[in-house]
């Protein structure tokens, strides 16, 4: 349900991990030419594949994750799969970049959007916590009187 807390931080989550796929992460300046590393690396230069399958991963869990509010165990497992595969990301990215820029002896100019995982995160754990407490909640009404 969308109107739980938790769905909403895990939709925030997921629409900052898609808006990684429309913006640069990082300018890459040569003494010729500019490059923008995307999701995908720089087109015809470099392909970054492991960063666009683990953002597409960590994007599908994320959106996933909002459907299903009914096993609350399988969403808290997935939230925690998804906040390792965030960690991963960021320096999966963080090491594509900088490998590139020596491969390119560039200047590199990083993105705010370099940030949207690590906001993702923060997102995701709270979404974590709010999922935890309706588990605490829910077991307590369990209990017999």
């Amino acid at each position: 349900m969308i109107q739980r807390i938790q769905s909403l931080y895990l939709l925030g989550s997921f629409v900052l991990i898609a808006l990684m796929f429309f913006f640069p992460l990082a300018n890459l300046s040569t003494a010729e030419q500019s490059y923008q590393f995307l999701y995908r690396g720089i087109p015809a230069v470099y392909m970054a594949y492991p960063v666009a399958v683990l953002l597409t991963i960590i994007a599908l869990i994320s959106l996933v994750s909002i459907f299903l509010f009914k096993k609350r165990m399988l969403q808290i497992r997935l939230t925690i799969f998804n906040m390792v595969c965030m960690l991963g990301a960021m320096g999966l990215i963080y090491y594509s970049i900088n490998s590139q820029a020596k491969t390119l002896s560039a200047i590199t100019d990083y993105s705010v959007i370099n940030a949207f995982p690590l906001i993702a995160l923060v997102l995701s754990y709270l979404a974590l916590r709010n999922i935890g407490k309706d588990e605490a909640m829910i077991r307590s009404m369990d209990r017999i009187r």
